[in-house]
């Protein structure tokens, strides 16, 4: 798409390991992971400044067919650092997923995104649901709720193949679950409220939703610290045709790397990718991305804050995950 295309010029080349090493999938995926991980503590590319707020682009790189993935920061004008995998859902090796229930059953059991990466195999995942019981706990200690394997309640409607293993929950149970992320065999979308349509494969719950055809919503349902406050935030935003989709991680809490997102910053930040629909999910001290580093051993690329830790992830009730199919 064009205005596909003009967004790579405009942040920096998007270089390929698979179109220059004659390897197999995973030596290329972990050449190009090392890659990442090489520029992202090494180098920073200035771009030219955005009206809005000056950034640069530190790390980019094609993860797999059909999977880019780039760090950029951004002085808004406090720091703030995003790391943003786009999604060639056009591509019909390309899969996003909701994890399952991982218990014979049928229940979640809390688990880090790196544990989930391991466990499905996946190209690479984020966390997803809001869950219950929650408790944050004191900074560094071990006061938290959930730890790894304890019982979780993803909050709000969770579909895994075309079955729902969560229900819907009332909404005062948290106001900020409007939305939903529905996965359908060619395309992707968000639908306000709990319900998708009749073909669809995975969903999971969340919010606030953040844009609607191109507008951004009013978040007052979120509660107003919520929305204004700066936080790390997990989200997922998808073009208008359903094709293209943008998994967004913002680093926070931690003032020298990065502050965090207002709503607002996330909002306008999905806005200058070029997409149609977004949705929030959960974020804080869950927010993370893990991907698989080419040889079975997952990789953490954001800073999570886990009970104020810098690097700690927190064991969550689920994750969205990408894999990339073989060819048959």
């Amino acid at each position: 798409m064009p205005a596909q295309a003009a967004l790579s010029h405009d942040r920096g080349h998007l270089f390929s390991f698979a179109e220059v090493c004659p390897v197999s999938s995973f030596l290329r995926r972990a050449a190009a992971l090392g890659a990442l991980l090489l520029l992202s503590a090494c180098a920073s590319v200035d771009l030219p400044a955005s009206p809005k707020a000056a950034f640069s682009r530190s790390a980019s790189g094609v993860l797999s067919q059909g999977v880019t993935y780039w760090s950029e920061t951004r002085e808004n004008p406090l720091r703030q650092v995003y790391h943003v995998v786009q999604l060639d859902l056009a591509d019909p090796k390309v899969e996003l997923f909701v994890s399952p229930p991982n218990d014979g059953a049928g229940q979640y059991h809390a688990r880090t995104t790196s544990e989930f990466v391991t466990a499905s195999g996946a190209l690479l995942a984020v966390n997803a649901s809001y869950f219950v019981p929650f408790k944050a706990g004191s900074p560094g200690g071990e006061d938290f709720v959930p730890h790894a394997g304890q019982h979780v309640d993803p909050v709000g409607k969770v579909i895994v193949g075309g079955r729902e293993v969560a229900p819907p929950d009332d909404p005062e149970v948290d106001p900020r679950v409007n939305a939903i992320l529905c996965i359908h065999p060619s395309f992707v979308e968000i639908r306000s409220g709990a319900t998708c349509r009749w073909d669809v494969v995975d969903a999971v719950a969340a919010g606030p939703v953040l844009l609607v055809d191109g507008a951004e919503r009013s978040f007052q349902n979120a509660g107003p610290k919520y929305a204004r406050d700066r936080h790390p935030r997990t989200a997922f935003g998808v073009s208008a045709d359903g094709r293209t989709g943008w998994l967004v991680v913002v680093d926070g809490r931690q003032s020298v790397l990065s502050e965090g997102a207002t709503l607002t910053e996330l909002t306008a930040f999905f806005r200058d990718l070029g997409a149609a629909d977004a949705i929030n999910l959960d974020g804080g001290g869950s927010t993370t991305l893990a991907v698989d580093d080419g040889f079975g051993r997952p990789r953490v690329l954001n800073s999570p804050i886990h009970t104020g830790v810098p690097g700690r992830e927190r064991p969550v009730a689920n994750q969205i995950g990408v894999r990339v199919l073989s060819a048959p």
